[in-house]
């Protein structure tokens, strides 16, 4: 029985850049993949805080030139506007220095990061889907896979990885995987069309609010979209509509996605579900696993953090690994520290994602931060959103404080809309 260094259980941002990073130092690692590249996926917009693992990868060259760079982020509350430059942060943003991103298209965007992989000495094996977890005395010891064939393989590592994304397989095997509250969902698709809007034309990711809900405008390279809504379960089946007919509603009649692409816009690809968006692993390491990207945990796309937390994870992760010599036992107290700082981004990151919903639904919150705009609260809110979520945990507690006061005090209300704004995306006040 071969025994590899590293087992990663997926080849996405998160499974490459670990591969990546390890396979470069000379570790033993195998990636298995049940696709193959490049498989579609959606559209995303990047933090500027990622640009440095690019860098570090060694792919930042090829992602320059293949994306649309992306000098922020604008949030639409109804006739307001929320801009996130990523060139006014504060002095302690990690970015300074490169204050920009890029909006990807993931086929492409994945294909670069698991090709630097291979060319890093990584064994990446495509097509191969892993079937069940091999426990030894209640230890993770590897994986048992399925090639196109239908040929049953054992791959056993000193560490499994697993970056399988939101379907965390070892934490799903383990029961230790739970669903956030309320049940969010997302619907997206490509469309082919021009930008009309400047902002939309200069690169810049656009979000509008609904009530409870939003939906994005995301320019992608060859004159086409990344459109998508995300609205809860719930909201979803009181619409009485299909995931396609709620989305070519949204582009025909919301503000932001009617007017912010041409006329002879057309959906380019299937419409797209994602169920049950939210989601926490009770424990991210264990026996002889740990657990990177959104298998650790998915909180919710309108900070656009998936990606960064994604790799961010997996180069801890990485740099953990490689701080014992080759050929020493991986235990989990090697990832003590790991969990620790993830739970923290992850607190974080939720304590926003609530301020974000609650403002969805109180016009009163909405009116507090387009007021705070241009000073302090700006600078804090930019470092945020570029991607250092380490950072200004005191600042955003408070702004959930507040904002949580502000909603029991004046209760929730529609956002205000044009009236050819969808009425099931509205809802009576409480």
């Amino acid at each position: 029985m071969k025994q590899h260094d590293v087992v990663v259980l997926g080849g996405g941002p998160a499974g490459s850049t670990v591969a990546t990073l390890l396979a470069s130092q000379g570790f033993d690692v195998v990636v298995l993949e049940k696709d193959h590249f490049p498989r579609f996926h959606i559209g995303e917009s990047l933090l500027p805080a990622t640009v440095s693992i690019f860098e570090r990868l060694g792919v930042h060259e090829a992602i320059r030139s293949a994306f649309i760079l992306k000098p922020g982020g604008k949030w639409l509350y109804g006739d307001e506007e929320v801009p996130g430059d990523f060139a006014k942060s504060d002095r302690k943003a990690s970015f300074k220095q490169n204050p920009y991103s890029y909006l990807v298209e993931r086929s492409t965007f994945d294909r670069i990061l698991i090709d630097r992989s291979i060319e890093a000495g990584a064994d990446v094996r495509f097509g191969s889907e892993v079937t069940d977890v091999i426990f030894e005395d209640k230890r993770v010891t590897g994986l048992r896979c399925r090639d196109e064939a239908g040929v049953e393989s054992e791959v056993f590592g000193k560490v499994v990885i697993d970056a399988s994304g939101l379907r965390a397989i070892i934490p799903s095997k383990l029961r230790i995987r739970r669903l956030a509250e309320p049940h969010r969902m997302g619907i997206y698709a490509q469309y082919a069309a021009r930008p009309t809007r400047d902002d939309v034309k200069a690169g810049w990711f656009i979000g509008q609010m609904f009530y409870d809900g939003w939906t994005w405008l995301l320019r992608l390279p060859d004159d086409r979209f990344s459109v998508g809504t995300v609205l809860t379960v719930e909201r979803f089946r009181n619409s009485g509509m299909t995931p396609t007919e709620l989305l070519d509603r949204l582009v025909a009649e919301n503000p932001l996605l009617n007017e912010g692409m041409t006329p002879d816009r057309h959906r380019i690809s299937d419409v797209i579900v994602t169920g049950n968006m939210g989601n926490s692993s009770e424990a991210l390491t264990g026996d002889g696993w740990v657990a990177v990207g959104d298998s650790a945990y998915f909180i919710d796309p309108c900070y656009s953090s998936g990606v960064h937390l994604a790799m961010k994870s997996a180069e801890v992760v990485a740099d953990a690994i490689m701080s014992r010599p080759k050929g020493s036992k991986i235990d989990s107290s090697l990832f003590a520290q790991y969990e620790k700082d993830m739970r923290r981004h992850e607190r974080t990151v939720q304590r926003m994602v609530d301020v974000f919903y609650i403002a969805t639904r109180n016009t009163s919150v909405q009116k507090m931060i387009t007021t705070c705009q241009g000073g302090f609260f700006s600078r804090r809110f930019v470092t945020f959103v570029g991607g250092d979520f380490k950072e200004n945990t005191s600042y955003i507690a408070r702004v959930r404080n507040y904002s949580r006061i502000v909603e029991t005090l004046f209760g929730n209300n529609p956002s205000k809309a044009p009236e050819n704004h969808p009425h099931y995306l509205q809802e009576s006040s409480n």
